[in-house]
């Protein structure tokens, strides 16, 4: 039972339910309030599409372990469960069943609400979670975008779910628009570079398997460049939003974007620089995920 819920992430799923509440009560449900609209999405509905996605990524951290066997085996063998602690069978077999009942709650979810757009988008990200588990993760640098859209994807679907049952006038329709594109993005360009800098970190197993990720390819210095450059683009967004913010008078948004976001990148930049060993690129892969954390905070700092 250990070995499965290690398997399953369960801080990571957290994060995605807790994201998803983020978003419906502290972005949604506000904006409704201001301008006097009955949400349309009810909890049953929001719980379907929450637990859903839950699964979904569930399946992909699982199938992700599956196929990663022989590279883990080499990565992070402390931390192997299938093969050890669990069959690779039962491992695939729960994979399975996962993909079986996040298919079925799409489906549910689309005929509840009588718009096909809840299935289309998350039957296409089980597809894709098995697509990058299978090819993409091998190949160079597709694998890596395919992930950032699934997180940035993930925000932008809550929202175009939620506007299938809730008639939303224009002007709180964009108002909401532009929150998510901005979400969207920063957790795009933050996952992008996490991944990457994982790539990094797992070089030697990766190369069992003939994977062509970018590090393996281009070398360490091109990529390096490489998350500068994102890095640079990431700030450029930020300062975009705070200009935003500022003008909206969020400004204990725009301190806490500072302090908590790119305070930590600029270290993160300065301590790239000097990583060179795999526990140096451990801690960096880290400390992007306690950035994007930092930004999904936004959300509860632009209530003050």
């Amino acid at each position: 039972m250990r070995s499965i819920l290690y398997m399953l992430r369960i801080p990571n799923l957290m994060i995605i339910a807790i994201t998803f509440l983020l978003l419906r009560y502290l972005v949604f449900v506000p904006v409704y309030s201001a301008f006097s609209i009955d949400a349309g999405m009810g909890e049953v509905n929001f719980l379907l599409m929450v637990t859903a996605t839950i699964l979904i990524a569930a399946t992909g951290y699982i199938s992700n372990d599956y196929f990663d066997i022989e590279t883990d085996s080499i990565n992070k063998p402390e931390k192997q469960h299938i093969g050890k602690n669990i069959s690779s069978g039962s491992a695939m077999a729960i994979a399975l069943v996962l993909s079986f009942f996040s298919a079925v709650l799409s489906v549910i979810l689309t005929l509840n609400i009588e718009s096909w757009i809840p299935a289309s988008l998350l039957l296409f990200a089980l597809f894709v979670t098995w697509w990058y588990a299978i090819l993409l993760k091998k190949s160079f640098l597709w694998g890596n975008v395919a992930v950032s859209c699934m997180s940035a994807g993930t925000i932008a679907m809550a929202w175009l779910i939620e506007k299938q049952c809730s008639e939303v006038p224009e002007v709180p329709s964009q108002f909401i628009t532009s929150i998510i594109i901005g979400i969207s993005i920063f957790a795009f360009f933050l996952s992008l570079m996490r991944e990457i800098v994982k790539d990094i970190e797992d070089m030697d197993g990766d190369k069992l398997i003939d994977c062509h990720s970018v590090p393996l390819t281009k070398g360490i210095p091109f990529t390096s460049k490489l998350l500068h450059t994102l890095t640079a683009l990431t700030f450029s967004f930020l300062l975009i939003a705070q200009i935003e913010l500022y003008q909206y008078f969020r400004f204990f948004t725009v301190i806490w974007l500072f302090i908590c976001v790119e305070i930590p990148l600029a270290y993160f930049m300065v301590k790239l620089n000097k990583a060179e060993t795999k526990l140096e690129f451990h801690k960096l892969s880290s400390l992007l995920k306690w950035i994007m954390l930092g930004g999904m905070g936004s959300i509860i700092a632009g209530q003050f």
